[in-house]
């Protein structure tokens, strides 16, 4: 199944402000990570450091077994998670 993920931090509190931050989203991202959690990112988009605003979002297009499966490999980050489909197999059914 496939899934979004978005995720959203305030920029003060961005991640790649520090060099922890920045730590943990390689390990979080990583070949490794990623195999062993049972996840595929098929897509992935963020706002930040280019946007200066007052959030930052983070957009993650997934595939994993179950929407527990996504959220468990975000760990301690909050990411609001939903099913998705591609547009062509909603626009087949219109």
């Amino acid at each position: 199944m496939l899934f979004e993920a978005t995720h959203t931090h305030n920029a003060s509190n961005c991640p790649l402000l520090t060099p922890e931050g920045k730590g943990m989203l390689k390990k979080l991202f990583s070949d490794e990570n990623v195999k062993n959690a049972g996840v595929s990112i098929v897509a992935g988009y963020m706002s930040c450091p280019a946007d200066t605003s007052v959030d930052h979002k983070g957009f993650f297009t997934i595939e994993a077994d179950n929407s527990m499966t996504v959220s468990k490999f975000f760990g301690q980050m909050v990411v609001e998670v939903r099913p998705v489909q591609p547009l062509s197999e909603v626009a087949k059914k219109l």
